[in-house]
């Protein structure tokens, strides 16, 4: 009846709670701000993700030396976290 949201260290980030049946599909918005989750209750829910912001600037930093230094990536893939301050 809940969705979770965990780091890739295993720590929980945030819980999607209000479904009255088992979750059978989690989605994230094209823009990563909103998780979309439906349930075998026939209902369908759309839930904010909070500190997306947070999370991409940690992702960010810890991809800098690879996005940076990885000669098999192209040009524009180098540039991913440009914007993200």
């Amino acid at each position: 009846n809940t969705a979770r949201l965990w780091t890739l260290n295993g720590q929980l980030l945030q819980e999607f709670k209000g479904h009255q049946d088992w979750v059978r599909s989690v989605s994230f918005s094209p823009d990563g701000k909103t998780i979309a989750t439906a349930s075998s209750d026939n209902t369908a829910r759309l839930w904010p993700v909070e500190n997306l912001d947070q999370l991409l600037v940690r992702g960010c930093n810890w991809l800098h030396d690879y996005l940076q230094n990885n000669p098999n990536l192209s040009e524009s893939d180098k540039h991913l976290c440009d914007d993200i301050k």
